[in-house]
């Protein structure tokens, strides 16, 4: 049985067996407004429609509200996979003769000619967007007003979270395609990553005035608009927004999705002849030691030998143990993560590695040593922001923080000189969006990225 949800220009189909694939709580929201708007749902002169009218309640906002928080975990492992390829937390280990993953080699233009069939990265996250533009009014018109706010706070959250991902990964000249109210398409035209943050950040201000009782949504709005900061350098305002939040408070997927990142790095037979990923290993010469680290942050097994060279041992991560382990979009370890990069900037480098210290001591971990030149300071702190924040979509920020705000050359903080399967890392500092996809439904998109 199909239903076809319909606004004046948006439509969405859903059958039976895609509600049951749902998150849970979105998928049994639905199914409640569609049992109880039976008038234009069931009705006999026109069984599959329904209208606006007909989930202009407070179920039906609820239920559109869900849908968003469920398409942003159903987006983020994958996300976070191609953060985690383009950087070096993870590797791709070829025998030789075969063919290679274009993002691990940083081959945009690889990228956009092979994959021209989908955009995952960018298109996930503008669902997300534009989802969220259908939400926000319907939760205004119909929540009861003990739950208004803090859900127009996660929605607002989400939302921000949403533009800011993409502007971190993806090359500048993306668009941020929208709905209005009319459920009419607003298309948008190239934005500058700038431009993006900055309205990331605006979302996240929305979200803190609106929210009420809920510290998760908090946590969220307040953790990612002190990344917003961080990006755009205003270091002191990012310490004092994040100065609420508990190192303990988190906002994660509820684990109804099946997280990729588990797929990928699960333990299973090493099959030899077999291209593999790998945790990273000073990938590219400027990569983290990810695994001889032996970090209990990254929390290792071994892999097998690898492809290209057989004396030399790789190895999986069991961060996320199985297929529904929830992934943290925001916490109060990266709060205090900020904190610490605030007060390099005060500058007071004791109060920094004090932070830090404070963390490390909660697993064990022994205290660093204060290095007396900033650029050592900087470079300890970001290592450290690349253990906890270990496959969780914040790398590509980072090392994009790293060139912008601190004056590093490219070639010195991403992967760069021979690649291990044959030929050399390409130049891609960022994500490439697919241009032929953005441009079947969006006529303001005329040219790719503005800068690789």
């Amino acid at each position: 049985m199909t239903r076809v949800v319909t606004g004046d220009a948006v439509s969405f189909t859903f059958s039976l067996a895609r509600i049951n694939s749902m998150r849970r709580p979105f998928a049994c929201a639905l199914l409640l407004v569609m049992a109880t708007a039976c008038h234009g749902m069931f009705d006999v002169s026109d069984p599959t429609l329904v209208r606006d009218s007909d989930i202009a309640n407070a179920g039906g906002a609820n239920a559109r509200r869900l849908g968003v928080a469920a398409t942003l975990n159903s987006a983020v492992s994958q996300i976070m996979s191609d953060v985690a390829q383009i950087t070096d937390e993870w590797m791709w280990d070829y025998p030789a003769g075969q063919s290679f993953d274009y993002l691990d080699k940083r081959d945009s233009e690889g990228f956009e000619a092979n994959f021209s069939t989908s955009d995952e990265h960018l298109g996930a996250l503008d669902r997300v967007y534009y989802m969220s533009s259908l939400a926000i009014p319907a939760v205004r018109a119909y929540t009861p007003d003990s739950l208004r706010g803090d859900f127009l706070a996660q929605l607002y959250a989400i939302r921000g979270y949403a533009v800011l991902q993409i502007a971190e990964d993806m090359c500048p000249g993306f668009p941020l395609n929208d709905v209005g109210a009319d459920s009419r398409p607003l298309f948008s035209g190239p934005l500058t990553t700038d431009s993006a943050v900055a309205l990331a950040s605006a979302l996240f201000d929305s979200a803190i005035v609106y929210a009420h009782d809920s510290t998760r949504f908090l946590t969220l709005a307040r953790v990612a608009k002190g990344r917003a900061l961080l990006y755009q350098g205003k270091y002191a305002e990012a310490e004092s927004v994040v100065a609420s939040v508990a190192t303990s408070d988190v906002y994660q997927t509820d684990g109804d999705d099946y997280n990729i990142l588990y797929d990928v790095m699960r333990p299973r037979r090493w099959r030899v002849g077999s291209a593999h990923e790998a945790v990273g290993e000073r990938k590219g010469g400027n990569g983290m030691p990810f695994a001889s680290a032996q970090d209990p942050r990254i929390s290792l097994i071994v892999g097998g030998p690898s492809a290209t060279d057989t004396t030399d041992t790789l190895y999986r991560t069991t961060k996320y143990p199985d297929p529904n382990t929830p992934i943290i979009l925001a916490g109060g370890i990266e709060a205090r993560l900020i904190e610490a990069e605030a007060a390099l900037h005060e500058p007071n480098p004791t109060k920094a590695f004090a932070i830090l210290d404070t963390l490390r001591a909660t697993i064990g971990l022994d205290p660093l040593t204060v290095p007396t030149t900033t650029d050592a300071q900087v470079d300890t702190l970001y290592k450290e922001r690349a253990f906890w924040l270990y496959l969780t979509g914040r790398r590509l920020g980072d090392l994009r923080r790293l060139i912008k705000n601190y004056g590093r050359g490219p070639e010195s903080v991403f992967p760069t000189g021979a690649y291990p399967s044959g030929g050399t890392y390409g130049s891609a500092t960022a994500i490439p969006f697919i241009l032929a996809v953005q441009q079947r439904s969006n006529p303001n998109m005329t040219t790719g990225c503005s800068v690789r």
